[in-house]
């Protein structure tokens, strides 16, 4: 009865519930009324392409069995020895004997014949070959007349015609086939051969495919054009006469409305459901049936529809506990908010019996907390006004004025104790300023302040105003109990309110905290005061809680530059492409910049910046091909980063660049003093005066640094190299046959034949004269 009472007295949550209940509901039994429609509607559609295929075998067994007779019937009509019998008037003894025998002969050669009767019109007799239309008396001739030689009732020709022509019950025990010279209706005034076929025969077809119909529990019939049902089995279903009739307007029917010479239906007869398949015989005589019991063939349907409907039955259940389980998860956050608001209702008026609807009930708490925001409102704004007012300019009100003003507007800052005025700064402001949103700046700065609020006035009287979007300023003053106020505590709650923010809003926040007062009207500069410890952030690091102590050294510090020293050796570092010397040079100038004032310290920053910027120009202005570095970036250091590690690194990265482009212009250089003293040697190598000297003169640099250079690219001399290229000439000239050794002599550089030969050997392995001989030779 609880848990009844409890969702009873939850209108809201009875909403929801019902209406994910119902929504299941709907969607379960939809989706199982329409499978099992999909399902049925299947089995009806495989189930008729089977009948109609069942039919089309029967059509065509039929459609043969019809051509066997018709050609046989063509045949016997034709018979020289039949002709006299069908129409001579008076007819001889001969021709009847031999007649006879013919029709004899006929049968033994057919076993689906029952019997043969030939109907003479001028002597209005018939001739058989039975012997019960021989010898019972005339009572199967008068059979065969009233049948077949009604004039009321022509018979069709070619066609099969079912008759009793033995039983006296009525079933059908042979079919007539009627041949004549006429395509008109047979009448006694035609005469004409007619064939009996044994209804087994014809009957056989239907037997078969009704044993293999029987795992469908149906029968298939043969409809005649009156209308008549003919069976496989005596016994069969359907063949009383109104059952008969029924089934023959049934299908009547539906051909007139389907145009169609197959198709199945569904119909009631003897009282029940049947499924009838229908297809013509193809020679416009006869209809071919297949009745089915609805209820039987369905059987698996129905099966399948109860077992579907169980299911639905349980899933609809685990629904049901679904649809409670899941409204009271999403009724969970309405319910704490309920629990949270209910204590703080005054007067809250519910029913005797505790029925309320919880967001006519929240609506209310709503509209009355609206009205009592709308009478604090403006008050509030007051309060800030007067607040921000004694921040920045406290010395324009007397302690007087400032102690009404208090008490008037319920300022939480005590009018007899010291005050302390602590500044919470938003870190990376620049970025945050970017990607947040004004409502959301609106919503963050609310929350600061009130966690702010909450924290700090555990322990002390306190009074919060945010200023210029990217700080909030906290006035905090000794509780009427006379608390001291201790540092140490202040800075474990302002932790606290760190923590608290940059978890649930990922916002980090350095602190900045003033030294005591005890006077209103010291209020502004005790706020420049924490502003500017605020800023000394660029020292300690982000989330850096900053007093007076914390940075003494800095207040005391009377340097204002950095020395010129540092400046000279880390151009000179630039310069040289060392970059270890360069970070360090750098590393020192930080650390002293660390121990500077706030102010001189970005300006100290602001002028590396340009010491780093003029040497990398004057490096531009000295290569071949000038490096790329963002310049106009070295000075944007100073402003756009918060720390001095953040610079630090920043300038570290530039100078990095400068060295990692200074060692690859270096190269750049030697190579092509390299690639041009090759080159003069190769233009020169026939003067007798070419040498490491003159080659140091031409490229204007000393002999010693060429020759180190040359030495340790080449790992050989620059002589050596002199004769490497003469020695190639010569052995080139010395192939052509064309000069003598003199003359090759004078060609590549060489006036000392003993010198030259004594190189040629020691390069070749052979004198000049020798390699001559050798190639001419070859």
């Amino acid at each position: 009865m609880k848990v009844f009472g409890f969702y009873k007295s939850k209108k809201y949550l009875q909403r929801v519930m019902f209406s994910i209940m119902a929504t299941m509901v709907i969607v379960l039994v939809a989706s199982s009324i329409t499978n099992t429609y999909i399902l049925e509607k299947s089995v009806k559609n495989i189930q008729e392409q089977s009948n109609l295929k069942v039919l089309s075998q029967i059509q065509y067994n039929l459609s043969y069995m019809n051509d066997i007779i018709t050609r046989l019937s063509n045949f016997v009509y034709r018979d020289h020895f039949l002709i006299p019998l069908m129409f001579n008037d008076d007819l001889p003894k001969m021709d009847l004997i031999r007649g006879h025998r013919q029709m004899s002969n006929i049968m033994e050669s057919s076993s689906f014949l029952h019997s043969m009767v030939i109907y003479n019109k001028s002597q209005s007799k018939l001739y058989g070959t039975s012997s019960s239309l021989l010898l019972d008396g005339g009572i199967t001739d008068q059979r065969i007349r009233s049948m077949l030689l009604d004039p009321k009732q022509p018979q069709p020709t070619n066609r099969l015609i079912p008759m009793s022509l033995e039983q006296n019950d009525g079933l059908i025990d042979t079919f007539a086939f009627i041949v004549t010279d006429s395509l008109k209706p047979f009448t006694k005034n035609n005469s004409a051969i007619i064939l009996f076929i044994k209804s087994d025969w014809v009957f056989d077809s239907l037997q078969k495919m009704n044993v293999a119909s029987d795992r469908d529990q149906g029968l298939i019939y043969i409809q005649t054009q009156n209308g008549k049902l003919l069976s496989s089995d005596p016994s069969a279903p359907f063949t009383a006469s109104q059952d008969q009739a029924k089934v023959n307007e049934l299908v009547l029917a539906h051909k007139t409305n389907e145009s169609h010479s197959a198709g199945f239906f569904i119909g009631k007869l003897s009282g029940k459901k049947e499924m009838v398949t229908y297809m013509e015989d193809g020679l416009g005589a006869w209809t071919i049936l297949y009745i089915q019991s609805y209820d039987k063939l369905m059987g698996e349907v129905n099966q399948t529809r109860n077992q579907s409907l169980l299911l639905s039955a349980l899933f609809l259940l685990l629904a049901i506990g679904l649809s409670v389980g899941l409204s009271y998860k999403l009724y969970n956050p309405i319910e704490n908010m309920l629990k949270r608001i209910r204590p703080h209702l005054q007067g809250e008026k519910q029913s005797a019996s505790g029925v309320s609807d919880e967001l006519l009930l929240m609506s209310d708490n709503y509209m009355r907390l609206s009205e009592k925001l709308s009478e604090i409102s403006s008050e509030q704004i007051v309060s800030k006004y007067y607040i921000r007012r004694f921040l920045s300019d406290s010395q324009l009100f007397s302690d007087h004025d400032m102690q009404h003003l208090i008490e008037k507007h319920d300022l939480n800052i005590s009018v007899e104790d010291e005050l302390l005025v602590c500044v919470l700064k938003i870190d990376h402001f620049a970025a945050y300023d970017n990607s947040i949103t004004g409502a959301s700046k609106k919503l963050y700065n609310f929350a600061i302040i009130n966690i702010a609020q909450e924290i700090i006035r555990e322990h002390y009287l306190c009074e919060a105003v945010e200023i210029r979007g990217d700080h909030v300023v906290l006035i905090l003053s000794c509780s009427a109990k006379g608390t001291t106020l201790l540092f140490p505590q202040v800075v474990r709650q302002l932790r606290e309110i760190q923590q608290m923010i940059e978890h649930y809003y990922h916002i980090s926040l350095s602190c900045g905290i003033s030294d005591i007062i005890s006077q209103y009207s010291y209020l502004s500069t005790a706020y420049t005061q924490a502003l500017r410890f605020s800023q000394y952030m660029i020292v300690k690091g982000f989330k850096a809680i900053i007093t007076s102590e914390d940075i003494k050294e800095n207040l005391g510090s009377k340097q204002m530059s950095l020395p010129d020293s540092i400046e000279k050796k880390l151009t000179e570092a630039l310069k040289k492409g060392q970059l270890t010397n360069a970070g360090n040079e750098l590393e020192k100038a930080f650390s002293l910049i660390s121990t500077f004032q706030y102010d001189d310290m970005i300006r100290a920053v602001s002028n590396l910046g340009w010491v780093i910027k003029n040497a990398s120009s004057e490096i531009n202005d000295n290569r071949i091909v000038p490096f790329s570095v963002d310049l106009d970036y070295i000075q944007q250091i100073s402003q756009e980063k918060e720390t001095l590690e953040e610079m630090y690194l920043s300038l570290l990265s530039l100078c990095a660049k400068i060295c990692e482009n200074q060692r690859p212009a270096n190269m750049e250089r030697n190579e092509m003093m390299l690639e041009t003293v090759k080159e003069l040697i190769e233009q020169k190598f026939p003067d007798i005066n070419l040498s490491q000297q003159s080659i140091a003169m031409s490229v204007k640099l000393s002999s010693a640094y060429i020759g180190k250079l040359f030495k340790e690219n080449y790992n050989m001399s620059i002589t050596e190299y002199i004769n490497e290229v003469r020695l190639g000439h010569a052995q080139s000239l010395l192939e052509q046959n064309n000069y003598t050794i003199a003359e090759i002599m004078d060609k590549c550089g060489y006036a000392n034949q003993s010198y030259f030969f004594r190189l040629f050997k020691g390069k070749v392995g052979s004198t000049p004269k020798e390699y001559r001989m050798k190639k001419s030779i070859s």
